[in-house]
């Protein structure tokens, strides 16, 4: 869904990859695990504030792919790092809420596989379309996905006390995206089947 905001997005960023292009987009990439790993320690402190502030920064993993283009240093390799660490933060910033006890891992773990299962339905539609297909359908994709632990995490700042049916904000939060991602594999499953059937 909000891919679509992807151009807008780069345009606000392009003046810092501007000064990067000299670094090579690899070492940018690396540099980006720096993000989710320093949410986790904000997120394990109550450090909740600061922990959104870097949260933020996690929308610049668009750079590295940025430089790449422009300096003409786009690789396969380059693409695959990109896409491993994303996978890493995605562990990270979800695990975070079961390890800090703020959501039970009865919710967390189901929402890490499915958040898994997102990124590998569409990986192996494409890998078994050989380059025929884009398979970037359904709609929870990662942005939407950040965007709402954002959000979540935001009021659960707010409101630390506020609960319904026992659970709080943050749980709540990961109940929604749990649904809605099951719901995009739905989508992706459905795609590859409609897709696939005739290719062989």
């Amino acid at each position: 869904m909000l891919s679509t905001v992807k151009p807008a997005a780069e345009k606000v960023i392009k003046p810092l990859a501007l000064l990067l292009k000299k670094v090579d987009p690899n070492v940018i990439s690396l540099f980006g695990l720096a993000f989710p790993v320093l949410f986790f320690w904000c997120v394990m402190q109550e450090q909740y504030v600061l922990a959104l502030v870097v949260f933020v920064f996690n929308g610049l993993d668009m750079l590295d792919g940025m430089v790449a283009r422009m300096t003409g240093k786009v690789t396969a390799f380059g693409g695959f790092l990109d896409s491993t660490i994303d996978r890493f933060a995605d562990f990270t910033v979800i695990a975070v809420f079961g390890f800090a006890g703020l959501v039970g891992w009865n919710i967390v773990l189901p929402l890490l596989m499915l958040t898994y299962l997102i990124s590998y339905i569409r990986s192996r539609t494409e890998l078994a379309a050989k380059g025929q297909l884009v398979a970037n359908v359904g709609f929870l994709e990662r942005t939407e996905r950040l965007i709402g632990i954002f959000g979540g995490l935001l009021l659960y700042a707010v409101f630390p006390n506020a609960t319904l049916g026992g659970r709080n904000i943050m749980a709540w939060t990961c109940i929604i995206l749990i649904a809605l991602s099951a719901f995009t594999v739905g989508q992706r499953f459905i795609f590859a089947y409609q897709k696939l059937r005739n290719i062989s």
